[in-house]
């Protein structure tokens, strides 16, 4: 009989979870009802100034005895005590963006783990490289066109080329925050007044400045296509639909849930994506599609699992589980 797995949660305070749509809640429940070992760590109550060795070797964690969504508090939490992170066989990692200066620091600390420790879900040196605004255009055969402006002129410059209106996206925010869109022949002042709010430092990272991409008509007929994959499994799919009179699909911005099928060409690209960053440590993924064109890819705390659960009458956890538990053991054995 295989020896159980010990997993860590790393996220924000329960406090701040939404438990209507919570996916981290959905894994602890699942986690727990396998009968396995899992710990919480809250991030907030770690001290990031500490050496990355001290900081990975006395992490406040409690035991997340079990969760439920519908009671309050969320996880029944046993004692606070200190554990090292390479007493662990998985790591996962669910604290949600933006990712500013504190989210980075948290996982510089934990990049530093060697690889033959804990999986890590996603891998937090992978996660620090990349932007999920702009991964999509790494992989142009399949996404939407995608411009990072790193200062006012390359701004109006993006918005000036696209043949109808341009959608202008801060890489600073996230859930729909920030969007706007813009004619060709928006004035320069107006595109100034967008740039000084969002632009950021003018620095050429993925911390600062406006990702530009056309407008896509499908946004508003078949809305924001999310595929969750793990492991370069599919797990489910559900399309955001804008509520009447928005162009913003975001279901913080009051978008819908509904079922959709994923395309042939949706596909292709899942496949050729997954199989990329898979390959990285980047396992558990959230693509976003526009019609057959993917928008973005999201990797630093993928969402829509209980959207996923709604509309496609399944418990999306249970493959997701599966998928992490076969992770981890292959990288045991390795």
């Amino acid at each position: 009989m295989a020896k159980p797995l010990k997993y860590l949660i790393t996220a924000d305070p329960i406090a701040t979870f939404q438990p209507r749509f919570d996916t981290t809640l959905r894994v602890i429940a699942e986690l727990r009802a396998r009968g396995a070992e899992v710990d919480y760590c809250d991030l907030l109550a770690t001290d990031t100034t500490l050496p990355s060795s001290r900081y990975t070797a006395h992490l406040p964690v409690q035991a997340a005895l079990d969760a439920d969504p519908t009671r309050l508090p969320t996880v029944k939490l046993g004692p606070p005590r200190t554990a090292d992170a390479l007493d662990y066989d998985v790591l996962l990692h669910r604290k949600d963006p933006p990712v500013d200066a504190r989210y980075r620091a948290y996982a510089r600390h934990f990049a530093t783990l060697p690889t033959s420790g804990p999986v890590q879900v996603n891998a937090p040196a992978e996660v620090l490289r990349r932007s999920e605004h702009l991964l999509a255009a790494d992989f142009p055969a399949y996404a939407v066109p995608t411009v990072h402006c790193t200062d006012l002129d390359a701004l109006v410059a993006a918005v000036r080329a696209q043949p109808r209106e341009a959608v202008a996206k801060p890489l600073s925010e996230c859930s729909g925050h920030g969007i706007v869109f813009f004619a060709p022949d928006t004035p320069r002042a107006e595109l100034q007044g967008y740039w000084d709010m969002y632009g950021g430092t003018g620095v050429a990272d993925l911390d600062s400045g406006v990702v530009v991409q056309p407008y896509q008509d499908a946004i508003t007929t078949r809305g924001d296509l999310r595929i969750l994959v793990m492991n370069g499994r599919v797990l489910g799919s559900v399309a955001r639909v804008p509520r009447p009179g928005s162009r913003l699909a975001n279901l913080h911005q009051g978008a819908s849930s509904r079922a959709f099928d994923p395309t042939p060409p949706q596909l292709a690209a899942v496949a050729a994506v997954s199989a990329a960053l898979t390959h990285r440590g980047l396992y558990l993924l959230g693509l976003d599609f526009i019609g057959d064109l993917l928008s973005e890819v999201n990797f630093t705390s993928p969402s829509a699992l209980v959207q996923i659960n709604e509309v496609m009458h399944q418990r999306t956890e249970v493959a997701l589980v599966d998928e992490i538990e076969r992770l981890a053991r292959t990288h045991r054995s390795s």
